[in-house]
Formats: structure tokens, C-alpha cells, sequence
């Protein structure tokens, strides 16, 4: 008799093991697979939780479809798209924009945010004496500036040594070593710049051959440091005037590899920087190696705004108009579903105060 109850009490707990299992399956064949990647700010990876508009806007889909879901990370738009078409994954959201080519390989949704692209570049003003000076110690001009006043210091005293007044002769330069020395150096920069102005004068020849030395060697040194020093100051007044992109011709210009930017500067006379993220763009136009950013507008607008306040600016007016889309695989029954749910946002103005929470009252399209 026990072993009949104990053998009954196996059976049911393996069928009640089995039913848990087909649960499981069921529930994890129905949950679906939603492929995100960093795009500011659309989406950011934090470390608790991804957050940002595209997953607000998903959440708020989710509640009004019932979908349930699970977030799976990748690298790039090009990762997830490629996941898509392999069927990794079910849908992709995060300010991908909808284009004729990416349309023949999916389907996407409405429309969820109406942008296009913008520029940014540094934050200069007109030029200043600060200005002026950052770029007199920057890189290889300090060390030219420093040697070019060592050798007027040297040249200032060996032209007072051979060239001083004495008891019995008068010359240009005082007896004394001060103001003497004071006087030499005046005398040797005079010359460096502008070949002197004829109110010292090296009387002995041994002045005269440093004289020529300086003149010879000094000047050109001298014209090469004053040189950079007015390009420097002209790119700071060129890059002010980049307002639009009219205004790139010529201009280094930096983009993200397979974006909607690089595919209109390809058009455009610019000289094109191709990175892989736009973080890496970012650093290349804040340590001048770039003049401009180009790129999506709202993400523009927000590192502008936060870690890049007060070193960009983004200038101009939108262009190149487009529109951001979930996508899915072609033919896919979840499409229809999330339309409708797409426009009972719009209509109930949730939509529009997801966008405002994330860029603003200005970000709403």
C-alpha cells in the first residue's frame, strides 16, 4: 500500500514538473527579444539599467500591448540590424532613422521622433588676448617662443660685451650692465623682426657679423613663429563662421562610419574623418583634429547640453530631415500591434512628454 501512494506521489510530481517546464517554454517563446544599443539620448547603458527616450517609449508600448520582453545589448545600429535579419532578435528600437534601403530588408513603425542632422563645433568666440596666449604656449610653438628668447638673451649680452661704451669711445650701448644689457637684447629683437630701426648700430665688426648672424638666422625663425601664430588666430575666426553646412566645405569634418552623416558628406566637399562611435568624433574635434561634428541633431544637442556645456556648440539650423522608427522583420504580426499602440501615445500626448522629459520643450517635434 505505501509503495502505491509513494510511487503515485512521483508520478505527479514529474507531471506537474513537466507542466512547469512547458510554462517556461511557453512563456519564454512568447517573451520577446528587444536589441538596444548606446545611443545618447535615446538610449544609455548604466550599470543598474539601460535607460533613456527609446526605453521610456518602450515601456509605455510594452504597457499598452502587453508584450512582454527582455533588452538585448549591442554594439551599434549595423549589430542590431544584423541580428534582426538573422532572427536573433524580434525588434530593434534607439533612434534608428528610416530609410528607402534599410525598408526593402524591414519593416519599421511610425514614426516616433522627427529630427535630422546639425553640426557641432568648439565653443570660440571671437579672438581674445587669452586666446592669443593659449596659443603662443601650445605645443611646439612654447619651445620655439622659449628658444627664440634664450637666443635674444645671449645675443643681448655678447652685443653689449663687444659693443659697450667705454672712458674713451661712446657707442650705442650703455657702459653699465644695466641698462646695457637691457639695451643689447632691445637691439637684438629690434633686428630679428624688422632689421633694426637704425637707432643702434654695431660700430666694430665683430658686431656686425652677429648682426648679419641674427639677421640671417634669427628672422626667418621669427617670421615662422609670428606666422603660426596668425593661422592659429585665423582658424579660430574660420571655425566661428561655420554656420550651416555650407559652410564645411574644405573644412575637416568628423562622422560615424554607416550613418545618415556620412552618407550626405559623402556628397560634399569636405575632407572627411570616419570614426566608429560618436564619443570617439567628440574627443578628435575637442583636441583639434577636427573642425566639426556632424551628426544626428538630438544627439548633438545633448552632449552639447551636459558633458560637452561649455566646450561645443551646435550651429545651424536641422538639415537633411529624418524620421526615427522601430524595426522589425518584414512581415511581422507584432507591427500592427505596436502602430496602434504608437498612436494612442500621440493622441494621449505621452509620446510628446517622453520626448520633452529627455531634450527638452525645444526637442519635441
Amino acid at each position: 500500500m505505501f509503495r502505491k501512494h509513494m510511487t503515485g506521489i512521483l508520478i505527479l510530481g514529474f507531471v506537474l514538473f513537466l507542466n512547469c517546464q512547458a510554462v517556461d517554454a511557453a512563456q519564454s517563446e512568447t517573451r520577446i527579444k528587444v536589441g538596444i544599443s548606446p545611443f545618447s539620448p535615446f538610449i544609455i547603458m548604466s550599470e543598474e539599467k539601460p535607460v533613456g527616450l527609446s526605453i521610456d517609449l518602450w515601456h509605455a508600448l510594452s504597457r499598452e500591448t502587453g508584450l512582454d520582453f527582455e533588452f538585448v545589448k549591442h554594439e551599434g545600429v549595423a549589430d542590431k540590424l544584423k541580428n534582426l535579419q538573422e532572427g536573433s532578435i524580434d525588434i530593434a528600437i534607439g533612434g534608428i532613422t528610416i530609410t528607402e534601403k534599410r525598408e526593402v530588408m524591414f519593416d519599421f513603425t511610425h514614426p516616433v521622433y522627427h529630427t535630422g542632422l546639425d553640426i557641432l563645433i568648439p565653443n570660440v568666440g571671437n579672438p581674445t588676448l587669452r586666446g592669443l596666449l593659449y596659443s603662443l604656449f601650445k605645443g611646439y610653438k612654447f619651445f620655439i617662443f622659449g628658444g627664440l628668447m634664450i637666443l635674444i638673451i645671449i645675443a643681448g649680452h655678447v652685443i653689449w660685451i663687444v659693443e659697450r661704451s667705454s672712458k674713451n669711445r661712446t657707442t650705442s650701448f650703455h657702459r653699465k650692465y644695466l641698462p646695457g644689457v637691457f639695451e643689447g637684447m632691445y637691439w637684438a629683437l629690434i633686428t630679428a623682426s624688422t632689421i633694426g630701426y637704425g637707432d643702434k648700430v654695431p660700430q666694430r665688426w665683430i658686431g656686425r657679423v652677429l648682426a648679419a648672424i641674427i639677421i640671417i638666422i634669427f628672422l626667418p625663425l621669427f617670421g615662422y613663429f609670428i606666422a603660426q601664430l596668425s593661422s592659429d588666430l585665423t582658424m579660430q575666426s574660420l571655425k566661428a563662421n561655420i554656420n550651416g553646412p555650407e559652410d564645411l566645405r574644405g573644412r575637416r569634418v568628423a562622422v560615424v562610419g554607416g550613418t545618415t552623416s556620412y552618407k550626405y558628406m559623402e556628397n560634399e566637399r569636405a575632407y572627411i574623418d570616419i570614426f566608429a562611435t560618436v564619443e570617439e568624433a567628440y574627443d578628435a574635434l575637442l583636441n583639434e583634429n577636427v573642425d566639426a561634428v556632424v551628426y544626428d541633431a538630438p544627439n548633438l544637442l545633448f552632449y552639447a547640453n551636459g558633458e560637452g556645456k561649455g566646450k561645443v556648440t551646435v550651429v545651424g539650423k536641422i538639415f537633411e530631415p529624418q524620421d526615427y522608427g522601430l524595426v522589425l522583420p518584414q512581415g511581422s504580426p507584432l507591427r500592427e500591434k505596436i502602430n496602434r499602440a504608437i498612436l494612442t501615445l500621440v493622441e494621449n500626448d505621452e509620446l510628446a512628454r517622453t520626448v520633452a522629459k529627455w531634450l527638452g520643450p525645444a526637442g519635441s517635434p
